[in-house]
């Protein structure tokens, strides 16, 4: 910046700057360590959000299952605001990994060795120009956060939105830039914990717009622009002696509102929404179930809506279906249910060969099936019908063995991992992801831990369960740990539901 012509100005700016440089010089070592339990919060805080972030877009992509055509839209603007937060986040932390470095690095402790260091983010930030950058980056991702709102909530959450890249009113002749106002001549430990706070802005801006996008999924779906009557029967191919039962309802409708139903000239009773119909069948052949249903909407309209829905009475059948897709696994409970059609469950009965299978009612139709091996297995079924045992079928399911799982350190499956993260673990996980089968856990029972770290001893040792090995050595590394090191697993045992132990494929992870 130009200093004034005037020589009186001149003299100002001058008693300004040295009157700056004799306050900055007598910064207290209680105001450094307030800044570096503030820096600390902001991290904590930081960590947190994004957990919470991870959460919402899990629900994305669970939405997605259900009705890709409404949420795939929603679900491509989340995307989006994570990939451009995340490069914002990043470059926030290569500038203050830069500034530490340019004031002398960080301890063996991982703590920065000149946190009252003025130079350096005056350097980093003014003379490197790397202020002019962030500040451009971060009204970057304020504006392309803002595109990705609906154009009528834009406004508000213009004034709403953590992030704001504004100077304060200053007062006095001499007017700072954004740059010069925010790092001339600051401490290091200010300067990295302003950058952790501009990184606290981008989470929680993350999180208002995603959050925003995840309420634009189900905002519209109680609006009844269109109104139809769908039945729901318990099933359409019935034998005589079984009971036929139907449930109405007026889609998209709203379980605090009761609609007026009429089945086969009958009135039906509605609760919670829906109404529920019921009439024995004995004829074999083809018949139909007709009727109204009635809803008045909220503005006083009523909507009257016709429905139709045949169903069959024929002999009887059988049906085997694995509740878990169509496959068993080898040592766990797999649970299978068999109907047959006009036969009471009590009367039927399962049998099955192969792969050491052996299959117990739990009642109302529902068995649990173990087997001890790998193939395939066929499972019979039979009944008493009219005191008489007969055949009613089988199935053929393919048999495996539980699917290996992850390991991780933590809920990181590498290959990287901050320091300050893999210090607070406390061993080795093997999660199974992803399976059909809740509750299914894996122990790790060994494995060889080695530590490869800058500017001291390599040092290794084997763990006997999912806890670090218990030498002073390993433990003294792992609290020393910082970014550069190496942390290598291999030798990794883990137990499963069957017993078998298994070796897992090595693991390394490199710390930043």
């Amino acid at each position: 910046m130009a200093l004034p012509k005037d020589p009186r100005q001149k003299m100002i700016n001058f008693m300004y700057l040295v009157l700056t440089a004799m306050l900055a010089l007598n910064v207290s070592a209680e105001i450094l360590n307030a800044f570096d339990i503030v820096n600390n919060s902001i991290t904590t805080s930081n960590e947190s959000i994004n957990n919470k972030n991870g959460k919402t877009y899990r629900q994305f992509e669970k939405l997605m299952a259900n009705d890709e055509g409404k949420v795939g839209p929603l679900k491509a603007k989340a995307d989006e605001v994570r990939k451009i937060s995340q490069i914002t986040y990043d470059y926030l932390d290569t500038l203050k990994q830069k500034i530490i470095r340019e004031s002398g690095g960080l301890t063996d402790e991982g703590e920065i060795k000149s946190k009252d260091n003025l130079d350096a983010p005056t350097r980093v930030m003014e003379n490197q120009k790397e202020g002019v950058a962030l500040e451009k980056q971060l009204q970057s991702f304020r504006n392309q956060v803002l595109g990705l709102i609906n154009p009528r909530d834009k406004n508000v959450f213009d004034t709403t939105l953590p992030l704001r890249i504004e100077l304060p009113a200053q007062k006095g002749p001499v007017k700072k830039n954004w740059t010069e106002y925010h790092f001339n001549m600051v401490p290091t430990i200010a300067a990295v914990t302003l950058l952790s706070k501009f990184q606290n802005d981008i989470r929680n801006s993350e999180a208002m717009i995603i959050d925003k996008l995840m309420t634009e999924v189900s905002e519209n779906d109680l609006a009844f622009d269109k109104l139809e009557a769908f039945v729901s029967l318990n099933s359409k191919n019935f034998t005589p002696g079984q009971t036929l039962r139907a449930t109405v309802v007026m889609g998209a409708y709203s379980s605090t509102v009761n609609p007026t139903i009429v089945i086969n000239g009958t009135s039906v009773t509605a609760s919670g929404g829906k109404g529920t119909y019921e009439i024995p069948v004995n004829t074999i052949g083809e018949h139909k179930i007709a009727g109204t249903i009635q809803l008045v909407k909220p503005n006083g309209q009523v909507v009257n809506s016709p429905f139709e829905e045949t169903y069959k009475v024929s002999s009887a059948a059988t049906s085997i279906s694995a509740d878990k897709m169509n496959v068993m696994y080898v040592a766990l409970q797999n649970p299978i249910s068999i109907t047959a059609a006009g036969v009471p469950s009590d009367k039927v009965k399962a049998t099955i060969s192969g792969c050491g299978g052996q299959i117990s009612s739990r009642g109302n139709g529902e068995f649990v099936v173990t087997v001890s091996s790998t193939g395939k297995a066929v499972i019979n079924v039979t009944a008493e019908i009219d005191g008489k045992v007969e055949n009613l079928g089988s199935k053929e399911f393919r048999v495996k063995n539980v699917p290996d799982p992850s390991i991780k350190v933590g809920l990181t499956k590498g290959p990287t991992m901050k320091a300050a993260e893999f210090k607070v673990q406390q061993g080795l996980r093997a999660d199974l992801e992803d399976f059909v089968f809740d509750g299914v856990r894996y122990a790790v029972v060994g494995y060889r831990m080695a530590i490869d770290a800058k500017n001291r001893p390599y040092v290794e040792g084997d763990a006997t369960s999912e806890l670090w090995p218990n030498s002073p050595e390993i433990q003294g590394a792992i609290r020393g740990i910082k970014p550069g090191d190496l942390v290598y697993f291999d030798n990794i045992k883990v137990k499963g539901p069957d017993g078998r132990v298994r070796t897992m494929p090595n693991v390394n992870f490199k710390i930043n």
